[in-house]
């Protein structure tokens, strides 16, 4: 049972990596950074149905407005996104990589290991383009970073990437996702 949860868990965090970065901002953004920060705040507003306007033309064609603000009033329904952190900006051009960590909060508790999780965070690159002159963002979970990768060859040797990496807290630490929790002392 408590693979179960754990794979719940990781559901969930990699539901908050898929849905809070397929978008791009609705205003001109002049860098990288603030197209990040302009998404999240829509995100955390929850424009869903505006969030559409702003994907990348490829991805549009794969979704329509409908289906990408259902999944989010499904992710909402099961975790609350409360706050995000920019890290590192890797920008050339009109291509860029702006490191981020997600935090986020499971509606209701779950229990792993024995203890109770609440609180779940996910370290994640965002991958920037322009298209008719606007930032649009891609998130870098594996299916988009490969669609995006293919499409941009020479992207891996323009930037320093990195994979997802997914946490919980427990007795007030993060704990890497799949790795036991350190016994008390």
């Amino acid at each position: 049972m408590p693979d179960l949860k754990l794979k719940i868990v990781r559901l969930a965090l990699l539901a908050l990596t898929l849905f809070s970065v397929s978008a791009a901002t609705p205003v001109q953004s002049k860098d990288a950074r603030s197209a990040v920060q302009s998404f999240f705040s829509l995100l955390k507003s929850q424009k869903y149905s505006e969030l559409y306007e702003f994907l990348p033309s490829e991805l549009q064609k794969q979704t329509t407005r409908e289906q990408l603000t259902n999944s989010l009033k499904r992710l909402d329904a099961f975790l609350s996104i409360e706050r995000m952190e920019i890290g590192r900006v890797q920008q050339r051009g009109e291509l860029a990589v702006v490191d981020t960590t997600i935090f986020g909060s499971l509606k209701r508790a779950m229990e792993i290991n024995g203890q109770q999780v609440k609180e779940g965070r996910v370290s994640v690159q965002q991958y920037l383009f322009k298209e008719n002159g606007q930032w649009k963002v891609v998130t870098a979970d594996n299916r988009a970073r490969d669609f995006f990768l293919k499409r941009n060859p020479n992207f891996k040797q323009q930037f320093q990437l990195t994979q997802p990496q997914f946490a919980f807290k427990q007795n007030g630490k993060w704990t890497p996702l799949g790795q036991p929790p350190a016994p008390p002392r």
